[in-house]
């Protein structure tokens, strides 16, 4: 389909920083720790916090794609997400951490769904395996500099940056999606 391409280019650069956003977390965490003085159950609820707020909502906003334009509940749900890991950088309490990170899960939630089914709708079902493949990559990947970039951005500016330094390229793939048109439905 025209555009399929580009959509896939789009899907998994987001995927990408999807999963590169969600490691900063995990990286700078002993920092954060250190200076609010968490327990390891705090510490270990800040991620759990995204994971509830993610598996509550991507049922929900899964169905909202089912009846809105998904690319445009991408770019919402990327500038969401974005906003509120800059949010992580801005907090200055355990329950600001806590809030910070549920709204992140929430806004991945409404990423998770669309996405997948936007790529299935562009490719026909005997390359969607290919493209779903390479789709899901980004998952290694990303986690994987998510981690290396959050280690590297705390140990060079504070842990802060490397939540403040993912926002700008959220925003821009959310605009990027608000430029996109639904695919066709397939013959």
């Amino acid at each position: 389909l025209p555009g399929a391409g580009r959509a896939l280019a789009l899907l998994l650069t987001i995927n990408l920083f999807n999963y590169i956003d969600r490691q900063v977390l995990a990286a700078v965490e002993p920092v954060l720790s250190a200076e609010f003085k968490l327990t390891e159950p705090q510490a270990g609820s800040l991620a759990s916090a995204f994971l509830y707020a993610y598996m509550i909502g991507a049922p929900i906003l899964g169905r909202l794609a089912e009846r809105w334009s998904r690319w445009w509940l991408v770019g919402i749900s990327i500038a969401a997400w974005s906003l509120a890991s800059g949010g992580t950088g801005l907090a200055l309490t355990f329950t600001a951490l806590v809030i910070t990170r549920i709204c992140v899960g929430i806004g991945e939630a409404g990423y998770g769904p669309a996405a997948p089914a936007l790529l299935s709708d562009y490719y026909p079902i005997e390359k969607r395996g290919r493209v779903l493949a390479l789709f899901y990559l980004a998952i290694p990947v990303g986690s994987a500099l998510g981690y290396v970039f959050g280690g590297k951005i705390s140990a060079l500016l504070g842990w802060r940056w490397a939540f403040w330094l993912v926002v700008p390229p959220g925003l821009a793939l959310a605009v990027w999606c608000w430029c996109m048109k639904e695919p066709p439905p397939m013959a």
